[in-house]
């Protein structure tokens, strides 16, 4: 879990499951507009998405390879 020292609290709620809404609510320390803590939170989160994918596809092509071994 990743953690900045910028923000006191962090959280969401889905309005409704029928809705494609979310609602955030950052509150930061001091003056600091919550814009920036929330743009940095999203590429963090989408460097970790890229890490997983990456992570999956390598793992995929291993199985594949090694069942091909397997079938010959």
């Amino acid at each position: 879990m990743l953690f900045s020292p910028d923000v006191e609290f962090c959280g969401y709620c889905i309005t409704h499951p029928s809705e494609s809404k979310i609602n955030f609510r950052i509150q930061t320390r001091g003056s600091l507009p919550a814009v920036e803590p929330f743009r940095k939170g999203l590429n963090d989160l989408m460097g970790v998405c890229q890490h997983v994918l990456d992570t999956f596809e390598k793992s995929m092509r291993k199985y594949r390879a090694q069942r091909e071994e397997e079938m010959q």
